[in-house]
């Protein structure tokens, strides 16, 4: 086996291997990088490290990848590494312990974080027993339809945002999210692909931003695709309409790609905590174009407590960091955890 970084022309070999995995049962749903693997990756971080495992014939037969990102820990700015992407072909032993090794030695960045499945209780058990990983928090992401979701009164404005905003939105997200750790550091918002600033929605008090959100479409570089579906999903992918009027996610049509934003960055000011459920309800209307929403929660905080009360598919994780030089390190922070959705 050889361990190489990824290069352009890797890149049909790469989304082979994506592709030959996905989730089974009631649901065939498969999350993929269309057109181009390589570029997906390089699109949404420029900056990403793609480790592969090849064979003496140069075949991909796993990957993982690395995105760089500055993220505030405890009101500090940190750049860490998310770790991403781990594919390996099927039938085929990897010593996936190794490739991640490799990837965190080849890594610019020494501190790393990760996510993973709850479905994927094998894998963490393993990880977790030989010490080369450390749960930071349980994690929920909800697919909900937009009409699912409660839209409470208000008597704040609430608008998109425009070009004149821009400052302001930074000003914003850097001082309300410095009081979380892991949340992203916003140096301009070109730093996140696909979203601009008339992506972002605000509500105001006297002028001044006190919450803020974003519908955060990246169907560009990746996608789910429903490859079929059994049971009673089989019938419900037939009566959309009635999921429609029962409040559930509409579920797409078979080999189409998901039409899907996710609801990313919704905060708000300290004295502002008590908006966050109207702050949901008027991004979620926002996004009546989509078929469902995707959000994502660490369990326990005020957004989990919201959106467990709205009707949904839930899918459950463990976000960790790595300790793949054994440190011991153990994640303990002064602030609490804030992880996007978007960004896992």
């Amino acid at each position: 086996m050889i361990y190489r970084s990824a290069a352009a022309d890797d890149a049909a070999d790469m989304l082979r291997l994506i592709e030959s995995h996905y989730s089974s049962g009631g649901i065939e749903l498969l999350y993929t990088r269309r057109p181009d693997a390589y570029k997906s990756y390089q699109t949404e971080c420029p900056d990403c490290e793609i480790t592969l495992c090849v064979n003496k014939n140069n075949r991909v037969l796993a990957q993982v990848v690395c995105m760089p990102k500055k993220v505030y820990i405890d009101g500090t700015v940190q750049r860490l590494g998310y770790v991403t992407g781990l594919h390996k072909e099927k039938d085929t032993y990897i010593n996936l312990l190794k490739l991640l090794e490799a990837a965190h030695t080849r890594s610019v960045v020494k501190k790393h974080y990760c996510s993973i499945l709850d479905e994927n209780k094998a894998a963490y058990d393993l990880l977790a027993k030989r010490g080369s990983i450390h749960p930071i928090c349980d994690y929920t992401t909800y697919i909900i339809n937009p009409a699912a979701f409660k839209h409470p009164k208000h008597s704040f404005k609430f608008r998109r945002a425009n070009l004149t905003d821009t400052d302001r939105l930074l000003a914003f997200y850097n001082d309300v999210g410095s009081g979380y750790s892991y949340f992203p550091v916003f140096e301009t918002l070109d730093d996140f692909s696909g979203l601009t600033v008339s992506d972002f929605f605000v509500m105001e008090d006297g002028g001044e931003i006190v919450a803020a959100g974003a519908l955060w479409n990246q169907q560009l570089y990746k996608q789910y695709v429903a490859l079929g579906y059994h049971g009673i999903y089989k019938l419900a992918a037939y009566c959309n309409p009635l999921l429609r009027f029962l409040s559930y996610p509409l579920l797409p049509k078979i080999n189409k790609a998901a039409n899907i934003a996710f609801i990313s960055f919704a905060l708000c000011r300290k004295d502002y905590s008590d908006l966050l459920g109207a702050l949901l309800g008027e991004l979620a209307a926002a996004g009546r174009g989509y078929d469902f929403l995707t959000i994502g929660a660490v369990n326990g905080d005020e957004a989990a407590v919201i959106l467990n009360a709205t009707k949904g598919i839930r899918i459950g994780s463990k976000l960790c960091v790595t300790d793949y030089d054994k440190t011991g390190h153990l994640p303990i922070y002064k602030t609490p955890p804030r992880f996007e959705c978007a960004l896992l």
